[in-house]
């Protein structure tokens, strides 16, 4: 995927990130009521929560980017004592099983490594996704049953090499 450009995202973005959000939810969360889905969008993760995110600067989000389309994202909901909450990461379907994926994760990994992170952890509730993130080194540690939405959340980790603080 030579033409896939990887970056962080600023305050100004925010909207032409909420969309690409919406787009990759809606069509990646099929097991979540549309009613759910609605709720998120208007209250959990609103263009407002985004916004206020970006402001903050805390947490990065970064986006893939073809031909400028945004087409992608990654970015950390959380960091404590040097884990990393690596709260969502997703692709628009079209682009799905192309490598897009895979060069988020490294920029996520790469960012996440410089800033003395030493573990990144994530949850997904689709089963088929653990190819794709032991792929990327990361080992499933346990499953949470009947959570969200009552489905099962499968919880994985991976130790960073090259942190500061290993």
């Amino acid at each position: 995927m030579e033409n896939i450009n990887v970056q962080k995202i600023e305050k100004s973005d925010a909207e032409r990130f909420f969309e690409l959000y919406k787009a990759i939810s809606l069509s990646d969360f099929d097991k979540w009521s549309e009613e759910s889905k609605e709720k998120w969008f208007s209250d959990d993760y609103s263009l407002d929560y985004w916004k206020n995110l970006l402001e903050e600067d805390k947490l990065p989000i970064f986006v893939a980017v073809e031909n400028n389309k945004f087409v992608g994202y990654v970015m950390l909901e959380g960091i404590n004592f040097g884990v990393g909450y690596l709260g969502w990461i997703g692709v628009l379907k079209d682009l799905q099983g192309k490598g897009v994926g895979s060069i988020l994760i490294k920029k996520i990994e790469d960012w996440s490594s410089r800033n003395g992170i030493h573990k990144l952890e994530l949850e997904t509730q689709e089963p088929t996704l653990q190819i794709f993130y032991e792929k990327h080194g990361f080992t499933l540690e346990g499953i949470r049953k009947n959570s969200w939405q009552h489905l099962d959340n499968y919880m994985f980790g991976k130790e960073l090499t090259g942190s500061s603080n290993s």
